[in-house]
């Protein structure tokens, strides 16, 4: 028998295992737990945009914030993004 053929037998047999294992039920303060305001914010000197193939913007901060995905809304690294124009 093939390591291939082994590797899957083995993924098959712990996919069963954990079909066969009941979901806990969430309650809404299990949600409420896990809601978080995240964003980053557009006039942060590290937040970095970026367009995806099927034209969807992701946003996301350049010094890695503790949170994936955003920043808390007080983020101590905040930094006011600051505008240069030509000839001004």
């Amino acid at each position: 028998m093939s390591i291939g053929k082994r590797r899957r037998q083995k993924e098959n047999r712990r996919a069963r295992r954990e079909a066969e294992t009941a979901v806990p039920e969430i309650t809404d303060d299990d949600l409420a737990g896990l809601l978080v305001e995240l964003t980053v914010r557009p006039d942060c000197e590290h937040a970095h945009t970026r367009t995806t193939g099927d034209g969807v913007v992701l946003t996301r901060c350049a010094v890695g914030a503790a949170v994936r995905g955003g920043c808390p809304v007080d983020c101590e690294r905040f930094e006011r993004r600051t505008v240069r124009g030509y000839g001004i």
